[in-house]
């Protein structure tokens, strides 16, 4: 990028959805279409999708046709992309920037009006029996704007086949089990596994260009600070330091305290001792991994001006590549940790953040606070008290 782009003229305010960034649309002619008849298990939901399991329907023989795959539809929000629109970006603009071994798989599938209308009738259901998150209530999937869901691949723990020999030292062929603190469900009953599942934003994982150069804290943790106060929080300097002790530090906010239900101990083998082995696979892979310098290098690449100089001067070519950093940064981490072998990680939640609905004025606002309030530099009332520095 030359230097005159940086100080020509701004474009006049467009999004990366404009006609110029809109790619082309996926070949549909083989794109399948959803069973009627198959069953939707509701398993978990964001701010703009709902997530389900697929299974036979009852009294049917079981199907393996979408074994390991789950279904997500999406919400009807105003500034949600179309499925098929949010395909197109996935399959030309995100997918391109990683490794195929670190991304969900995705695939696109067409789903019939009848289906759709079942499970928001299915929802209020869920909301009548208390079974359904207090803070995503009233807001249902899109009726009338979207004909097409994803099916992506299923991080689910796998289960054992055979349960490990008992050691020669005891005779003990029980496990204890406890409680789950992962979100999610696992497979039938009397499913065990001898792998967790734990999901996680990265977030900024370098700091905002718009930061004060004196600043004390990266982008993520002075957002946090500013909007719930002294509350912890992960921080994406460390996590992506490839420094062992700070990477350490911030399993606390990633791994479970508790045993996850199902989790299949070996005789003698504790929680603690699980704990540990979990600890040391998840921190040497996001030491040696190339994901964290690659998410790294994405966001200095697609960012160079920060949210306030983006949307005061950037031409179209720089809020192109800004959204692509939004997004690059609000992506999800999924992390299969297996207590016999290592992590398989991959990453979704690839959908374009596209500065509709406010979006522009929203971030160069919330960046402005954060640098005027004293939430970057640490000089905010009480920041000495709160004790959240962050290191380069």
């Amino acid at each position: 990028m030359s230097s005159a782009a940086l100080t020509s003229p701004p474009d006049s305010p467009t999004d990366a959805t404009s006609p110029a960034s809109v790619p082309p649309p996926p070949d549909l002619s083989s794109v399948p279409l959803l069973s009627e008849d198959l069953q939707l298990t509701y398993l978990a939901e964001g701010a703009a999708n709902i997530i389900y399991r697929l299974s036979a329907p009852p009294g049917a023989p079981p199907t393996d046709e979408y074994a390991n795959k789950l279904l997500r539809l999406r919400k009807a929000l105003p500034s949600a992309q179309p499925n098929l629109l949010a395909y197109s970006h996935l399959l030309h603009t995100f997918h391109p920037l990683f490794p195929s071994h670190l991304l969900v798989p995705t695939t696109l599938i067409k789903v019939p009006k009848s289906v759709i209308l079942r499970e928001n009738a299915n929802l209020l259901q869920l909301e009548d029996a208390g079974k359904r998150p207090a803070k995503r209530r009233g807001l249902y999937l899109e009726e009338e704007m979207e004909d097409y869901g994803f099916v992506i691949l299923d991080m689910s723990p796998h289960p054992i086949e055979d349960l490990p020999p008992t050691p020669p030292d005891t005779d003990d062929t029980t496990a204890p089990l406890a409680t789950s603190v992962i979100t999610g469900e696992f497979k039938g009953k009397g499913f065990l596994t001898r792998q967790i599942l734990v999901e996680f934003k990265p977030k900024w994982v370098v700091q905002s260009p718009s930061a004060p150069a004196n600043w004390k804290r990266c982008r993520t943790c002075a957002l946090g600070l500013q909007k719930r106060g002294g509350k912890p929080n992960l921080c994406p300097l460390d996590l992506s330091s490839q420094e062992e002790s700070r990477v350490r530090n911030t399993l606390q906010h990633i791994l479970p305290s508790v045993p996850p239900k199902n989790l299949q101990l070996r005789p003698g083998e504790s929680w603690e001792d699980a704990k540990k082995v979990i600890e040391n696979h998840t921190a040497d892979f996001l030491v040696s991994s190339e994901l964290m310098p690659l998410l790294k290098r994405l966001q200095l690449e697609m960012d160079p001006l920060g949210p306030i100089k983006v949307a005061r001067e950037g031409n179209q070519d720089y809020r192109e590549k800004f959204v692509t950093a939004m997004t690059v940064r609000d992506l999800t981490m999924f992390l299969r940790i297996d207590l016999d072998g290592g992590v398989e990680a991959r990453i979704g939640d690839l959908d374009l953040k596209t500065g509709e609905a406010g979006k522009w004025d929203y971030w160069s606002k919330v960046e402005q606070t954060l640098i005027t309030d004293g939430y970057y530099t640490g000089t905010e009332e009480g920041a000495l008290e709160k004790g959240l520095w962050c290191k380069p």
